[in-house]
């Protein structure tokens, strides 16, 4: 019988480590020099993906059974449904999907509404699981002849071409990728780093298998005029007050 894992738990094993260590170098090497007066992490409370980035006003949305224990006291927490963020149109600088869409019943309408919300020339960084990588692979095998779950159960992965596809719809131009961990579907933290080697093999030879995904994009409007904000009057600039403010939770420090 096949058993069902859940993202926190896969989190906790061994390939959910690496993941965790590999998305963060990602995240913040991306995300540090990004500048702005909004910032919004989409869903994985688990992953801070705006730790290095200096936007000061920075919220993670969360759904009702997310909890907000362990999140950062600077990281203001909106609740809501990703497909209907209750974010203004063009008010964030910068939105982040950690394996959001790779969870989401309705993937297009959640990079549809994070695009919607992100003003012209903003940044979208966004990680997932590669269907054609090994990982995958592996937990297909698992759950076609039974046995313990490789990957999270909810997972559905979505190509990268589809991704790209659905980006360019949208008006955002990718210019930046990374591929990431190319091991096969080993369980144990000894096998992962016998299989280290293949990451820099992989990058090389055939980052189409890797076993995770990593997009940049930025949203481009035909006919934008970019204007610096240094002297653009303060009126004019979006407030973080945008937001919801009366909806939103924030962790003290003591807590």
């Amino acid at each position: 019988m096949h058993t069902r894992l859940s993202f926190d738990d896969f989190l906790a094993t061994p390939p959910g480590e690496r993941l965790r260590e590999w998305e963060a170098s990602q995240f913040d090497e991306l995300v540090a020099d990004v500048f702005g007066v909004a910032a919004l992490q989409i869903g994985a409370p688990q992953l801070d993906t705006l730790r290095s980035n200096r936007i000061q006003g920075q919220w993670i949305l969360l759904e009702e059974k997310d909890s907000l224990f362990g999140l950062r006291p600077e990281l203001h927490a909106l609740r809501g449904e990703p497909e209907a963020l209750p974010v203004a149109a063009e008010s964030l600088d910068l939105v982040t999907l950690p394996h959001t869409l790779d969870f989401a019943e309705h993937p297009q309408q959640v990079l549809r509404d994070a695009v919607r919300a992100l003003a012209p020339e903003g940044r979208l960084v966004l990680t997932a699981f590669n269907a054609l990588g090994a990982w995958w692979l592996k937990e297909r095998m698992t759950a076609a002849f039974g046995g313990k779950a490789y990957l999270p159960t909810r997972l559905q992965p979505i190509s990268l071409g589809r991704l790209k596809d659905w980006l360019a719809l949208l008006g955002m131009e990718v210019d930046r990728g990374r591929f990431g961990i190319y091991s096969p579907g080993v369980r144990s933290s000894a096998a992962l780093r016998r299989w280290a080697w293949l990451d820099k093999a992989g990058d090389r030879w055939a980052p189409q298998f890797s076993n995770l995904i990593l997009l940049s994009a930025v949203k481009r409007q035909p006919g934008t005029r970019l204007i610096d904000c240094a002297t653009r009057p303060l009126s004019e600039r979006r407030p973080v007050s945008t937001f919801p403010v009366a909806s939103s939770h924030r962790r003290s420090p003591e807590a």
